[in-house]
This record gives C-alpha cells, structure tokens and sequence, in this order.
C-alpha cells in the first residue's frame, strides 16, 4: 500500500480546490490514498470511482467523499447502464486495468501524485466530456471548533464502515442543498487567493461537511450516539489543540502541553501522531507558519515583529523554520506573492 501513497503538504497546502477536466494525458485517477479527506462533484459525464473495496458510480450532480488513508480511484464508465451509486455486483482491485495505458504526468500545480488541471473550467468542459470539481483538505486547516473535526472524522469512518454506500451522494440527495455552491466559492478563494482566503474557504468547507452530516442524519445514521463515543484522549486533544490554536504566540512546550492532558510525554506524542497524521510540534509549526504567511502576505510589519507576535524565539527562528517550509526566506516569499 505504499507505494500508493501520495504525499500532501499539509503545512504549505492544507487545502486544494480545482476543477479537473479530463484528457488523455490526465486520466485516469490511479489508485492512490493520503491523509487528507477528498471530495468529488461530478459536473459533466459519468464515472467510475473506487474507495477501499468497494465500486461507485457516478453520473453528473452526484458527489462522493473519500476516507483519509483509504485506496481511491477515478476512471471511465466502461458500462453506460450500470446503476448510479454503489455498485454490489463489484469490488475494486489494485491490479485491475485502467483505461489509460500511459502514466499521466505529474502535475505541479497541485501537488498531486497524478495530474488535476485547470481553473479555467468553461474552455476545459468544452474540450472533455468528463469534467468535475475537486476539494481536497487537512481538517486541521479548518477554522472552526475542534470537536466538530473530531464529530466529523469519527463519523464519516462509521458511516462508511456501517454501510459503504454512505459516502456516496446521489444529485437527487444534494438537489436542496448549496454544497455544490460551497465548492464553487472555494475553487473561486483558493484560486484568487485575496485577502482572508483561507477564512473563507475554511468556512465553506465547514459548511459543506455540515451539510453532509445533515443528510446522513436523515439517511438514518444514529450521528449523536457516534459522537458519544468519542474516547477521552480525542476530547483531551480538541481542548489542547484549541489551546494551541488561541496561545501560539506564546511559549508552548509539549511536556506541559502533555501534563495539561495528564498523559506522559512519550503516550501524548504517540497518540498526537495518531490521531493528527503529524507531531505536536510539527503542529505548532503549521499554526504559526500560516500566521506568518497572513502578515506577510497583507501587511508590511518587518520580520522582527511578525516573529514575536507568531511565538518563534526570535528572527532568526522564524526564517530558518520558514525556508524549511517554503524554500526560501520570507522576504523572498514576500516579493513573489505578499505585500508589495
């Protein structure tokens, strides 16, 4: 499985949201699998999708959620009469042939692991008969309250463990709802980029996966029960996260972040990791970082300040952590694509 496995920057890039518009050259979605959730709204054609072992079909306004660390695919509909959804009558298979016998180029711009391309949807859907929307994410990157990111991973792993239909989102499901609005305005955030972005799209995508546990409410999933469930390491984490989310501009060491969830070092660093795809620290970092990217981007305060109001020791600190993250300084960040 992994050499499956495709690696997402969850520092640099917790959230992707594109249009993908398929060509010979970038289809299919090879079988693939990384920690971020992934979401798919099918615009124009038909699809076959793969999720663990399980087959889906997908017809335009249908939409589909892939489970973090769970084999995926995207590929042509062979058979036009299959019934849209789940289908029962297959299982997926890492070995079975795609329809493409090219391995597709990699694309760039999305880092990811096979081609995704274009924001340029109107000239894109007249070129392909398979066009579809794309948001991929971190659920740390959302802005919003830590125990809805624990309710909603906890329930999207039951509902698909419970019955792997339950991913699956039928147009006739989505038809009252403005989910595929919320898509629409992150491509538009995440592709202009202007002021508050990431507040935004963060937002959407927050609506949007409320909206999902909504319709799983009313497909009969017992949603609160899942969510009693919750094990008391998870609850101790929502409240230190948050704790980190509102106090990253002070001193934070992970012993004590440990101690105020009465755990050992080493058993709070193990079950961070688990429960996160990251360290506690790495964690920090992430925080601070995109606190770092906020000023630079919108403000002309110099380094100095931005260090000492985003909790690194001191400018030096801040500019060594940054280049390991981004590649270079910040002022050279700052030239290509923040303040002028």
């Amino acid at each position: 499985m992994q050499n499956l496995f495709e690696y997402t920057d969850g520092l640099n890039q917790p959230m992707e949201a594109f249009y993908h518009a398929t060509q010979p050259w970038n289809f299919p979605i090879l079988p693939h699998w990384h920690y971020f959730i992934e979401i798919i709204y099918l615009q124009n054609g038909a699809v076959e999708a793969t999720c663990g072992d399980y087959v889906y079909t997908l017809r335009a306004g249908d939409l589909i959620i892939f489970c973090p660390q769970k084999v995926h695919s995207v590929d042509i509909l062979e058979d036009l009469n299959a019934p849209s959804g789940l289908n029962a009558a297959k299982k997926a298979s890492q070995t079975r042939i795609f329809s493409s016998v090219k391995k597709p180029k990699r694309d760039t711009q999305h880092n990811a692991i096979y081609p995704i391309a274009t924001n340029n949807s109107e000239l894109q859907e007249e070129e392909s008969a398979i066009s579809y929307r794309v948001l991929k994410f971190d659920l740390n990157f959302l802005n919003t309250n830590n125990n809805f990111k624990t309710q909603f991973s906890k329930t999207l792993l039951h509902a698909f463990e419970e019955n792997p239909e339950n991913i699956y989102f039928s147009a006739d499901m989505l038809q009252n709802t403005p989910i595929a609005g919320y898509m629409e305005d992150c491509i538009r955030e995440m592709s202009c980029q202007d002021y508050g972005y990431d507040i935004i799209s963060s937002s959407l995508a927050s609506a949007l996966l409320a909206e999902l546990m909504r319709i799983w409410r009313k497909r009969g999933l017992c949603i609160d029960e899942i969510i009693s469930d919750s094990s008391v390491g998870n609850r101790a984490f929502d409240e230190i996260t948050q704790y980190i989310d509102n106090h990253y501009n002070e001193t934070l060491q992970v012993q004590e972040l440990a101690a105020q969830c009465n755990m050992s070092y080493s058993y709070f660093a193990k079950l961070f990791r688990k429960t996160y795809n990251q360290s506690c620290k790495e964690y920090i970092e992430f925080i601070r970082i995109n606190k770092v990217l906020e000023l630079l981007r919108f403000t002309n305060l110099d380094l100095t300040y931005i260090s000492q109001e985003t909790g690194f020791a001191d400018c030096s600190h801040l500019i060594r952590t940054f280049k390991k993250k981004k590649g270079m300084t910040p002022k050279q960040w700052r030239k290509a694509y923040g303040y002028k």
